[in-house]
């Protein structure tokens, strides 16, 4: 059943009592519990980790369906679902929120936003879930309004506009809490809009700190950071040790403009930034792509562990390069990098991270290039995980290149803003686009890798019991792997392509797996001829979420 509400969502069931909802404490979000779910990668360093073992290679082939639920909503779900004792809080396109008993499927409440009719954004209408603290949940919106709603009833409390979407600001990301802040960071690279974190008193959703990505420190041309893009569209991860956010940031607005030459690095588009929460004051920074023209994001997850006892960043980024940096103190200091896929902008890397780029392959108005990887990247938005037992990192990798050339384009505040023309192609020789590779973070090395037909899409999860999971898009399979040695241990074929965040959590000693099937996405508007291997997956959103068989 689908309801929908403006101002409010409608309770379709009561499950749970009044009293029953556990609020979320800042000291639960800091060190969560096994069975729960409580941030979009399971904990604030990003990993992406469950340490729950009753599935594991040794019985995983017996997972079977739980339960299922279906969106209505043909789009992309990328979002992973939120538990908290035995409540789950999931987001679908178009920003559908749904309330759900996690061991039923029982649909406890939904909201539905009434967006305007006039949303643009460039990469279809998805969003990627929701936070949690006390008795709220929050949500961002495709229209730049931040939400917060009654846990168990689905009441709104507050709804605070973020920016103006008419000037094509956006939230797709689930934001991120840390004490009494809520924090966002915005969505709209390819319309010029001047990307910003920022911070919200999750109470009542005053303002309390904002943040610019793209600064006026004489990086930029003139004026252009005033439009210059830089938005920090995914979720950050926190280091409570330094009290230190980490953020990336994505691509300069235009992706190629004449007046930058080769003198500006464009601070700090393509960079990760640490800031302190408390109050948004930038610690430090460092820039993966200075003065980016391929549209190399470098908005993927600033993973937080530790390295031979040393506090590291560790990050696969879309320009086909893996990065481990030190985070001392709150500072980043580059220690190396390694190429994870077909790649050729980049000469080399230098020994103090800026990278030598190979004129040949840098576009500009007038010259077309052969660049590798393509715009999408060798990993985009959809997140790697860590396994703090095989100390491996399981990396989502596509393999595709692109032919790109600049055009010249001006700034109209609401319109595409992105001064390039591009065509997508596989690499040349390559039967595969997409790979799930297994890699040690502290060298580089790859420790097993499986290959894909289409475009890889769907985030990972690693778990105590030794499994991977993951989805492909052609095959509509969910899919789990040995953690040490990448063999396949059990698949279901389901509705749609995956581009769904898996997720784990246990009510009453049952372990569960959830994941969104339901393709849509970038690659279905971007990819091009490379999108003819997804053109015949059927379309639809479903949440399955599976268990192992009653013995």
């Amino acid at each position: 059943m689908i309801l929908s509400a403006t101002a409010f969502a409608v309770s379709v069931g009561s499950a749970h009592a009044s009293d029953s909802y556990s609020p979320v404490t800042s000291e639960r979000l800091k060190d969560p519990e096994a069975s729960n779910w409580l941030h979009w990668r399971g904990n604030y360093e990003g990993w992406g980790y469950s340490p729950l073992d009753q599935i594991d290679t040794t019985n995983v082939a017996d997972l079977e369906v739980a339960w299922t639920i279906s969106s209505g909503v043909t789009e992309g779900h990328e979002a992973a679902p939120i538990v908290n004792d035995g409540m789950m809080f999931v987001t679908g396109a178009y920003n559908n929120l749904y309330a759900l008993d996690a061991t039923t499927g029982e649909l406890l409440w939904h909201y539905k936003r009434q967006l305007p009719e006039d949303v643009v954004t460039c990469c279809d209408v998805v969003n990627r879930g929701v936070a949690v603290h006390g008795d709220t949940v929050y949500m961002g919106t495709l229209d730049a309004h931040l939400l917060a709603f009654d846990a168990e009833s689905g009441k709104i409390k507050w709804d605070i506009t973020v920016e103006n979407y008419k000037d094509r600001y956006a939230l797709t990301s689930a934001p991120v809490i840390i004490d009494d802040n809520i924090i966002v960071g915005v969505h709209g690279g390819e319309y010029g809009v001047r990307g910003f974190i920022a911070a919200y008193d999750v109470n009542s959703g005053e303002e309390t700190w904002k943040t610019f990505t793209a600064v006026d420190d004489g990086s930029w041309p003139g004026d252009t950071y005033e439009h210059g893009g830089a938005p920090p569209w995914l979720s950050g991860t926190y280091d409570e040790e330094t009290n230190t956010l980490f953020w990336g940031t994505g691509n300069p607005s235009p992706w190629i403009d004449p007046a930058r030459g080769d003198d500006h690095d464009l601070h700090w588009s393509v960079s990760v930034v640490a800031l302190d929460p408390d109050t948004g004051e930038l610690k430090d920074a460092y820039q993966y792509s200075p003065n980016d023209a391929w549209d190399y994001d470098g908005t993927n997850e600033p993973m937080l562990i530790d390295i031979d006892g040393e506090p590291s960043i560790v990050s696969p980024q879309r320009n086909g390069w893996l990065y481990r940096l030190s985070r001392d103190n709150g500072e980043i200091d580059f220690v190396d990098a390694w190429p994870f896929a077909e790649t050729n902008i980049y000469a080399d890397m230098g020994t103090d991270g800026v990278p030598i780029v190979d004129a040949a392959h840098r576009p500009a108005v007038g010259k077309t290039v052969d660049a590798c990887p393509a715009f999408l990247g060798a990993k985009n938005w959809m997140p790697a995980a860590y396994d703090p037992n095989t100390e491996l990192m399981y990396v989502p990798t596509n393999e595709w290149c692109m032919k790109i050339r600049g055009a010249q384009v001006e700034y109209s505040a609401g319109q595409p803003y992105v001064g390039a023309e591009f065509e997508m192609y596989q690499v040349p020789g390559n039967d595969h686009v997409g790979q799930l590779q297994a890699i040690d973070p502290a060298t580089g090395d790859v420790a097993w890798a499986n290959n894909f037909t289409a475009p890889l899409w769907s985030g990972v999860l690693t778990t105590g019991g030794g499994v991977v999971f993951t989805g492909n898009l052609d095959e509509r399979k969910f899919m789990a792997f040995d953690a040490e040695n990448g063999d396949e241990l059990w698949s279901m074929t389901t509705n749609s392509g995956i581009v769904g965040t898996p997720v784990s959590y246990s009510v009453d000693g049952t372990q569960y797996v959830a994941v969104w099937s339901g393709f849509g996405g970038a690659i279905p508007l971007w990819a091009g001829p490379v999108a003819q291997l997804t053109e015949n997956i059927p379309m639809g959103g479903t949440l399955w979420v599976f268990k192992l068989k009653e013995s």
